[in-house]
């Protein structure tokens, strides 16, 4: 995957950090290997923030700062108006996928953006035909 877009999702970010995680052994691996060109966006990186702060409190959510401020070449896409109306149009797309706000918004910025790959720990991103990482 050396210089292919990829797209991060909250759960391979929660998965690379919590040990307790069924995905940690095969994240600690993708992040291990060959440096892709890294995309999220804020909203992505706002869900793991606050999934570590809520539930291992503000150190466990600084250090998932910490591998987000780290990764070389991190893209980090904004929210946007318009980001909104694509998400909303894959809302409606995909209705019936019970597709989280954030996913929806995932998939609009992988369309955008053409990239190809997630590192997810779910389906979700794969609904519009990328290939997600780790398979299980």
């Amino acid at each position: 995957m050396k210089g292919r877009k990829v797209f991060l999702d909250t759960g391979i970010l929660i998965a690379a950090l919590n040990r307790r995680d069924q995905y940690h052994a095969q994240a600690r691996s993708l992040f291990g290997g060959p440096v892709p060109r890294w995309h999220t966006s804020v909203l992505v990186w706002s869900e793991a923030y606050s999934w570590f702060l809520h539930r291992h409190g503000e150190e466990q959510a600084r250090a998932c700062r910490r591998l987000v401020e780290n990764l070389d070449g991190l893209v980090l896409l904004e929210g946007t108006s318009r980001l909104h109306r694509d998400t909303c149009r894959i809302l409606d797309r995909l209705r019936g996928a019970r597709l989280t706000y954030v996913d929806a918004s995932s998939l609009a910025l992988m369309e955008r953006h053409e990239i190809g790959i997630a590192w997810a720990t779910d389906h979700h991103l794969g609904l519009t035909g990328a290939d997600v990482f780790p398979r299980s």
